[in-house]
Order: C-alpha cells, then sequence, then structure tokens
C-alpha cells in the first residue's frame, strides 16, 4: 500500500506540474495577444512636397498644370477620395488608387485663365480616406487686355 500512496503521490506532482505549465503558458500567449491587438499600426498620412505654386505673369485665356507630389508617410494605405476646389478655373486630377507606405503620386491641378483678370489664388483642398485634409494653392497674376481697356476707357 505504501507504494501505491507513493505513485498516486507522483502522479498528483506530475500532473500539478503540467497543470502550473500549462496555465502559465496560456498565460503568455493572452499577454502576447493582447499586445499584438494593441500594436495598432499608425493610419496613413499624406505630405506634399510644397502645397502653393505661383505660375507667374500669364495671359487670358492660357490652360497651365502643376502636379504637387506627396507621399504616404504612415503606416498604412490610404486613398485620395475628394477634391473640393474654389471656382471653375480649376480642375483636380488625381489617382483613386490606394497610396501604400512610402509610396508617392501627384495631383495635378489644371488652371483655365480664361476670363480671368489681375492677382489670382485659387485653392484646392485634398481629403484621404483617413480623414486628412490638406490645402493647396496656386496662384498667378493674369494680364487680360479686355479687362485693361475696359479700366483705361472708364478713367
Amino acid at each position: 500500500m505504501n507504494i501505491r500512496i507513493k505513485s498516486v503521490f507522483i502522479l498528483i506532482n506530475y500532473l500539478l506540474i503540467i497543470l502550473v505549465w500549462s496555465c502559465h503558458w496560456t498565460s503568455e500567449n493572452k499577454s502576447m495577444v493582447t499586445h499584438k491587438l494593441s500594436e495598432k499600426k499608425c493610419p496613413g498620412k499624406i505630405v506634399f512636397d510644397q502645397k502653393i505654386h505661383n505660375f507667374g505673369t500669364l495671359k487670358d485665356g492660357e490652360i497651365i498644370s502643376y502636379s504637387f507630389i506627396f507621399r504616404n508617410v504612415g503606416e498604412s494605405p490610404f486613398k485620395i477620395i475628394k477634391a473640393e476646389k474654389s471656382c471653375g478655373c480649376i480642375e483636380p486630377h488625381f489617382s483613386s488608387n490606394e497610396i501604400l507606405p512610402g509610396q508617392s503620386s501627384s495631383v495635378e491641378l489644371v488652371l483655365n485663365t480664361a476670363g480671368e483678370w489681375g492677382n489670382l489664388i485659387r485653392e484646392v483642398t485634398i481629403e484621404t480616406s483617413e480623414g486628412e485634409r490638406k490645402e493647396l494653392q496656386i496662384g498667378a497674376y493674369i494680364e487680360n487686355k479686355q479687362f485693361e481697356n475696359n479700366l483705361n476707357t472708364q478713367k
């Protein structure tokens, strides 16, 4: 009987060791899973090389464009989902593809100077799928003979 008690005691000790080890292993796994879930990637972030461009002096009726280069400096992809323009003389063009982290792309602004005169500053607000909003500006001085003639005759 003494041998049986010793065997049962040894068996119980082995079972306790296995139980303690499995509980420890499970709590380690739980903390690893919790840690992984808390390691969220940073959202995509749009950064433009420049946000203002001056065309200088242009003539009425010229159509000219400029491409604003940007890159995704975040850790998740994003898309440009909207471009709000300040007037009908400006037309934004951009890719609807996802911009991956580290990838570059551009937003082209096409300016039609027809009917414009004098100092001109126009804006386009870019919105990304991450909720970021960035404003781009273009400027120029527009020479318009018709407006200049009208001003000179009214003096």
